[in-house]
């Protein structure tokens, strides 16, 4: 088919060269375009595989989300509810052999089951297949007539979860009132198990209220995507300035490719698998199958109420029993066994005789000189105005300026600590040791001056 332009040269203009550029049937941009595309492709990929990378963290970012899903992830598995706990604890609180007693154990494990199929519905799709209707409810088991009278009798415009958790905890209460548990202590305990599981549904809910806001989502998804396309595929096309190597990267540089797609695809593949763990992915909770455990394995714990063994000797009475092993298991006995890593150190015998001295106290290191540490021989004289007062006593007090007296004697009073330091510390030699320090010849103290008894005895 011939493309007609004359109408656009019919007269002389000087926009007469754009309305022919700008054309698009039979022009040369449509002959050429998907050339054009793939070249600049090439060179759009060859510039994004050196740079993007260095622009867009994308194993900050893939990382940080990750963390965040599977923290998510793991409080879901954990707050999914385990009846286990609250059965036990019924056999241990309400201890009555009556049969209203079994009925209400029963019933109590029975609403907790329901309060859970109640919540689950609204987030889990699996569930929501099992139950689409409150009737099929009913016609499970989990439901009398009378109890689903009374929830839709109930009038509110918000979620009736709670409802089957108000009728344990009223269930509990009649208990204690007709004298069916063990204590109030008890009593307490159980409603605290009650709402525990209560609040672990509540978790739940929290959960599919505010998930993760969806931006987050979306530019990781973004920035990986955008990755894959223009850093990895394109790395196929980048030249390679050494034409020696050039057969040898066409063969090496897909398997790289490959390598990096599935860890960073894949890394992503695993946060979008975690998003909503109640879904219907392969890896998803099995939410049917935990009410289903929880309801049977309820009633069985409460059905036992009661029951045990009869009390027997058992082996482990034995004074030289040991631990039995398998044959294959034995031989890594020892390798896991608890020892202090210095507990093979040897440093003294056990029946040999060690000498324990006692180490005088003082207010910091500065107290002692150097030259001092090695042995605690000390001399307190008695001296004019320019001698200072012994080093005993500066553990004591500050120092004082001894007052100048005329005919002063400077004898010197000396202290040997040497001698009890080699024996055993005791009560009595320390004081013998403190006594010495206030020692001072009575001859001496006659012709001493008032002060200088002071700056001698006092402070020593």
């Amino acid at each position: 088919m011939t493309v007609s332009y004359n109408s656009d040269v019919s007269s002389v203009s000087s926009t007469n060269f754009l309305r022919l550029l700008l054309r698009w049937k039979g022009s040369i941009w449509k002959s050429v375009s998907s050339e054009l595309l793939i070249c600049a492709f090439n060179d759009v990929a060859y510039y994004c595989g050196k740079e993007l990378h260095n622009y867009i963290p994308l194993t900050f970012m893939l990382a940080f989300f990750v963390s965040i899903i599977v923290e998510r992830w793991r409080t879901v598995f954990v707050n999914m509810g385990w009846i286990e706990s609250v059965a036990l604890t019924l056999n241990t609180v309400i201890i009555s052999r009556c049969e209203e007693a079994r009925l209400i154990r029963r019933n109590i494990v029975r609403y907790l089951v329901l309060a859970q199929i109640l919540t689950f519905r609204d987030i889990s799709i699996r569930v929501r297949r099992r139950f689409p209707n409150i009737d099929t409810i009913k016609k499970a088991g989990f439901m009398t007539v009378a109890e689903e009278k009374m929830l839709e009798d109930l009038e509110l415009s918000y979620n009736k979860y709670w409802v089957p958790v108000n009728w344990c905890v009223t269930l509990t209460n009649q208990a204690g009132a007709k004298g069916y548990t063990s204590s109030p202590p008890g009593l307490v305990h159980l409603i605290q198990e009650i709402k525990n599981f209560r609040n672990g549904l509540a978790t739940l809910c929290n959960y599919d209220w505010c998930p993760i806001p969806i931006a987050y989502p979306q530019v990781v998804f973004f920035a990986v995507r955008v990755y894959f396309i223009f850093c990895l595929i394109s790395r196929q096309y980048i030249r390679v300035p050494n034409k020696d190597f050039e057969s040898v990267q066409l063969f090496i540089r897909p398997f790289i490719t490959i390598i990096e797609f599935i860890c960073i695809v894949g890394w992503m593949k695993v946060a979008e698998a975690l998003l909503n763990p109640l879904g219907e992915d392969d890896d998803d909770f099995e939410s049917n199958f935990l009410i289903d455990k929880n309801i049977f394995t309820g009633m069985k714990i409460v059905d036992c109420f009661d029951e045990v063994p009869p009390l027997v000797e058992d082996t482990f009475s034995d004074p030289g029993a040991v631990p039995i092993y398998s044959e294959d298991s034995q031989r890594n006995y020892q390798n896991g066994a608890l020892v202090g890593s210095v507990s093979n150190v040897t440093l003294a015998q056990f029946d040999e005789n060690i000498t324990m001295v006692p180490v005088a106290p003082r207010l910091s290191v500065g107290d002692i000189h150097s030259h001092d540490r090695p042995s605690i021989r000390r001399r307190y004289r008695s001296g004019n105005a320019s001698q200072t007062v012994s080093r005993a006593s500066s553990f004591r007090e500050p120092r004082l300026q001894r007052q100048s007296s005329e005919g002063e004697r400077n004898d010197a009073y000396e202290m040997d600590h040497e001698p009890y330091l080699e024996e055993p510390s005791s009560p009595t030699k320390h004081a013998k040791f403190f006594t010495n320090l206030t020692k001072v010849d009575e001859n001496d103290d006659e012709d001493l001056p008032a002060t200088a008894k002071t700056s001698v005895v006092s402070r020593v």
